[in-house]
């Protein structure tokens, strides 16, 4: 969901309408009011840019094809598509990968790993299930793709 600038400006106008009455009637000057609103306003536009130019990546479903990510419609080179006819061992994947810099970055990591990238890139599962599989902390398995995504990252 995007900024709605003009409802969010007029939330924080109405806002602040009702809190300089409330510091005037404090006993604040005009000109510590007017510090406090510009650094509000501030943060009002730095929340803005940050809402403007972020956006979650999708989970789950929406990384099929059919799916509504944003992301993945607008540029489709995010996403590739292997063939499974081939596939008849747990691994074989890996020899389905073209890039050959990518390829010898994948037959390096260990079992565990290929196993991780096996259970999410292939079978579908989400980060928590794999947590739940293996009896661990949703944190272990995010620090192994952590460490998996820096391995492959140079490529």
């Amino acid at each position: 969901m995007s900024f709605n600038y003009a409802r969010e400006k007029r939330k924080f106008d109405k806002e602040w309408e009702q809190l300089q009455i409330e510091y005037l009637a404090a006993g604040m000057d005009e000109k510590t009011i007017a510090q406090m609103k510009e650094f509000d306003w501030k943060w009002f536009c730095s929340r803005r840019a940050y809402d403007n130019h972020n956006q979650p990546l999708p989970d789950g479903e929406d990384f099929s094809e059919g799916g509504n990510a944003i992301l993945f419609r607008k540029f489709s080179s995010l996403s590739a598509e292997l063939d499974l006819q081939n596939i008849s061992e747990r691994y074989d994947w890996v020899q389905e990968i073209e890039d050959e810099t990518v390829h010898q970055r994948l037959k390096s990591l260990g079992n565990k790993d290929l196993e991780l990238l096996t259970l999410i890139a292939m079978e579908g599962y989400t980060q928590a299930e794999v947590a739940r599989l293996w009896k661990c902390s949703r944190s272990a398995v995010t620090q192994r793709m952590k460490k998996i995504r820096k391995i492959l990252g140079d490529a």
